[in-house]
């Protein structure tokens, strides 16, 4: 198994797809825009809306998504649930 932890653009994602076929699973990881502002996020023009920010926001079926809003107990099944599945597969 193999992780990789920050792809940025569709042809990131294209390239594993083509590489190593069904295997790869993509996990998308997501946060309400409330969320992320009591993180203290702030959209800043010309970063937030740049292709390494929001390239995948589009033209993505994403195998997993997992929510991260806070509630760490919603977090804890959603990471164990998606491990499951990882276990089954190997």
């Amino acid at each position: 198994v193999q992780v990789v932890s920050d792809t940025r653009r569709l042809s990131d994602v294209e390239w594993f797809r083509a590489a190593y076929g069904d295997v790869v699973q993509t996990v998308r990881v997501v946060a309400s825009e409330e969320t992320r502002k009591r993180r203290n996020w702030v959209f800043v023009p010309g970063v937030d809306d740049a292709e390494s920010e929001c390239g995948l926001d589009q033209g993505v079926a994403f195998d997993w998504v997992i929510t991260n809003d806070g509630d760490e107990v919603a977090l804890g099944e959603q990471l164990e649930e998606l491990v499951q599945s990882l276990h089954r597969s190997l």
